[in-house]
């Protein structure tokens, strides 16, 4: 499950190549409290934007072939039952 820091480029490559994959936006410092799931077609966490506006800034991008592999790592920040604290109402990554 590729974790992306610092590094938007090899982001933007990744999401670029998975187009039915799905990514977490979680804070720098990742908690319980911010895990924002979309897919990674996604506007909201693909359009162009300044560099360092994905992975610096505040920001990390966790990312999976699926929504299971993003909930057991959202198990492993304390959210027991796997939930996320948001999903985007854009892209509706949980279809519904």
């Amino acid at each position: 499950m590729p974790e992306f820091l610092d590094d938007d480029d090899r982001y933007l490559r990744w999401v670029s190549d998975n187009p039915t994959g799905f990514v977490l936006n979680v804070r720098r410092n990742p908690g319980a409290n911010y895990t924002v799931l979309h897919r990674a077609t996604c506007g909201s966490v693909t359009r162009p934007r300044d560099e360092g506006a994905y992975t610096a800034r505040g920001y990390r991008k966790v990312t999976a072939d699926t929504v299971e592999e993003l909930r057991r790592y959202t198990r492993s920040l304390g959210r027991a039952d796997g939930s996320f604290s948001g999903a985007c109402g854009h892209c509706d990554p949980l279809g519904g």
